[in-house]
């Protein structure tokens, strides 16, 4: 996975995008790629955050291939980095717990405020900072999942549909697991109250 995130960083084309990416996750970088990204429901396991973020950079890639008006480098970016507020927010790798400021803040706060502190000091004056600072705070993409503002750009509503698909995915998996081909789920409260079938082929 370490490989596959190098590859990623030096895909950018944009020189923005690619400066403040390597810088944003080298501060963070140990905890980055060794923390889980939740305590339950999805991605609870060690590098969970890099898992989850490289599984949708690629979704990303792939998006930005089939809609050439997508700024790819914008939209991979935000993937790679919607949830390192999660390095402050938990706390234990092998056991995660939220720390006080990760309960009464949260990550996508957390990240914003981190976010603008590091690139700042970067001295960039193109709009890419301001358009990836939009994707942070809009990832969760609906106002009652966490999300402080809606998404605006046509790349914060796909970072938002990316992490949404990935991480229900990762729920169905766990969940599918745990039964035999022919029955049913669990209703699922994350997954719209459902219950869902494990075909019998």
């Amino acid at each position: 996975m370490k490989k596959e995130l190098e590859d990623f960083l030096s895909s950018f084309k944009d020189k923005d995008v690619e400066l403040i990416t390597r810088t944003v996750i080298s501060h963070f970088y140990d905890k980055y790629i060794t923390y889980p990204a939740a305590v339950k429901i999805h991605h609870e396991f060690g590098s969970g955050i890099l898992h989850h973020s490289l599984t949708m950079a690629e979704l990303a890639d792939a998006v930005a291939k089939i809609y050439p008006q997508v700024n790819r480098d914008i939209l991979v970016a935000g993937a790679l980095m919607h949830d390192i507020g999660k390095t402050i927010e938990y706390e234990n790798p092998i056991a995660p717990i939220q720390t006080t400021e990760g309960k009464l803040v949260g990550h996508i706060a957390i990240m914003y405020a981190e976010f603008k502190k590091i690139v700042d000091g970067l001295n960039i004056t193109s709009e890419v900072p301001l358009l990836l600072e939009h994707m942070i705070l809009a990832h969760h993409g609906k106002l009652e999942f966490g999300s402080p503002v809606l998404p605006a750009t046509r790349e914060a509503l796909l970072l938002a549909e990316i992490d949404m698909l990935d991480s229900r995915q990762m729920i169905l998996d766990k969940s599918l697991e745990a039964i035999k081909p022919g029955e049913f789920t669990p209703r699922l409260w994350m997954m719209d109250d459902t219950s869902f079938y494990k075909p019998k082929n």
